[in-house]
């Protein structure tokens, strides 16, 4: 229905009207305090001390008493000091084929601002921050495995395969949480499996051109790195219907506290769960 609505109504007034739409209900429901997040992590998305999370989320959209700021350190004490976070960080809001072929485009892994939302721009100012090169599809990450996590990102074309945080969370048996957002709007590690797989994966999902991105790296350096984008076919997924159909909630569980939604996916058993579907030619594509 939020498909069809959108594309009745464009997806500037769309956004006015979800927008709204929160509004009236927060007014509605109560806002989760401190110990009630807490709580909700621990008991209901299974947070744990040692955990690597990979987390989306949406700050106007998580009706809570205290700040975004608060909800990073919330997250860091529960995972304490083996523990670590991770959150999307790109900084671009058009077609990332557009992004990478409009030559004034540079990524300044320093200062570019993520467009993500609140809480990945207050992770990206964190002093103990690490941030990936990759110029379409940055990650910012924060605690003890951090660095591993962002470090390779840049060498490789395709933006989720082997040596990119999506797919090096599962060497840590990691969880990906969403904080009033949907598996079904902004889970992006159901790309790992496309990217992992290439020309198996039974749907283009990459443009054969790579393009140099242009990337300014800590130092101030001006380097060049080569990344695929992503394929227009893209646009006919269907990720609610394939996850209704074929993820248990072992794989990902989503719910709804108070009208606000949460998941959380275990990061290996969602992988295996949608590789093996891939290559029997089910996928979150032509639904």
């Amino acid at each position: 229905m939020g498909i069809l609505i959108r594309k009745l109504t464009g997806k500037k007034l769309f956004s006015r009207l979800r927008f709204t739409g929160y509004k009236v209900l927060h007014k509605v429901y109560r806002p989760f305090s401190e110990d009630e997040f807490k709580h909700l992590l621990t008991q209901r998305l299974g947070v744990r001390p040692g955990d690597t999370l990979f987390i989306h989320s949406s700050s106007y959209k998580l009706h809570i008493t205290f700040s975004p700021n608060q909800v990073i350190n919330i997250l860091l004490d529960l995972v304490g000091p083996e523990g670590t976070l991770a959150f999307p960080c790109w900084h671009f809001s058009k077609r990332a084929e557009d992004y990478l072929e409009d030559e004034a485009s540079i990524f300044n892994v320093r200062r570019s601002p993520s467009v993500m939302g609140l809480i990945p721009e207050l992770a990206r100012r964190h002093k103990n921050a690490h941030r990936s090169l990759h110029p379409t599809s940055s990650v910012v990450a924060i605690g003890r495995n951090a660095f591993d996590l962002i470090k390779d990102h840049h060498l490789s074309d395709y933006p989720c395969g082997e040596s990119s945080p999506f797919s090096k969370i599962m060497h840590y048996n990691g969880k990906i949480l969403g904080l009033g957002e949907t598996a079904y709007d902004s889970l992006s590690f159901v790309h790992c499996v496309e990217d992992h797989l290439k020309d198996k994966f039974p749907v283009k999902t990459r443009t054969n051109k790579i393009f140099d991105g242009k990337v300014m790296d800590e130092t101030g350096k001006l380097m060049i790195v080569k990344t695929r984008a992503a394929h227009k076919n893209i646009q006919h997924r269907n990720i609610k219907g394939f996850f209704k159909k074929h993820i248990t909630p072992e794989e990902c569980l989503s719910f709804q506290k108070r009208s606000t939604h949460f998941f959380v996916a275990d990061s290996v058993k969602l992988f295996s769960k949608m590789k093996n579907l891939a290559l029997q030619g089910k996928t979150i594509y032509g639904f």
